[in-house]
């Protein structure tokens, strides 16, 4: 799924704060440089083999050597669990360069 794109990250912590909200923290999978305010592109091979991309803010400091991001499903659409699945640390994501 790698590609000269893309890391592959790693899912190393995610809390749950409520049914429709929650906070991923993962490692980027190389050095992955940031200014603050900037989004960053994550995505996951699909189970039909498609990949699915989204574009998540950062909320963690570029000085972090981790970046955190959080997720929030809307009424009406499809959870972005369908872009970083249950977001479990067996599961690769691309991490947009």
């Amino acid at each position: 799924m790698a590609d000269d794109k893309f890391y592959t990250a790693r899912v190393t912590k995610r809390t749950d704060f409520a049914h429709d909200l929650w906070m991923v923290r993962m490692d980027p999978g190389g050095d992955f440089k940031f200014t603050p305010g900037q989004y960053g592109t994550l995505g996951v091979e699909r189970r039909d083999g498609k990949k699915t991309e989204r574009a998540y803010s950062i909320v963690s400091s570029p000085y972090e050597s981790e970046l955190e991001f959080f997720l929030r499903t809307r009424a009406g659409r499809r959870a972005d669990s369908q872009a970083v699945p249950v977001c479990k640390s067996a599961i690769p994501v691309r991490c947009a360069r």
